[in-house]
């Protein structure tokens, strides 16, 4: 029997060899760069070459099927509040806003003590 890695390397002339090579490393560069999981699933599919032939089949099809899952970075996370009607916003609905002012302009509030 030859060796699979013979196999794959005759297998469309080599072009499926060279693409499972360069998914390869996309995947390993990818999982490197976000350090979540991903798979490269090879499929080899062998059908006769002759439909109906019933034994002694001397000649296959042979198909090879590649899948990359590469990993996802992971998405960010935004936080909103609800308002009763279901809408989004960035206050909380049941608390009254603080009117706030730039105190660098004022000058300094002293306080005096009582002696």
């Amino acid at each position: 029997m030859k060796s699979y890695s013979l196999f794959i390397n005759e297998l469309n002339e080599g072009s499926t060899h060279a693409a499972l090579t360069a998914d390869l490393k996309e995947l390993l560069q990818t999982v490197q760069n976000t350090g979540r999981a991903g798979a490269l699933t090879l499929k080899i599919k062998v059908t006769p070459a002759v439909k109906g032939s019933q034994g002694g089949v001397d000649k296959v099809t042979i198909t090879a099927e590649r899948k990359l899952e590469l990993p996802k970075p992971e998405q960010p996370a935004d936080f909103f509040w609800l308002t009763d009607d279901g809408e989004t916003t960035r206050q909380h609905p049941r608390q009254h806003s603080l009117e706030l002012r730039d105190v660098a302009s004022q000058p300094p509030v002293s306080f005096k003590t009582a002696t």
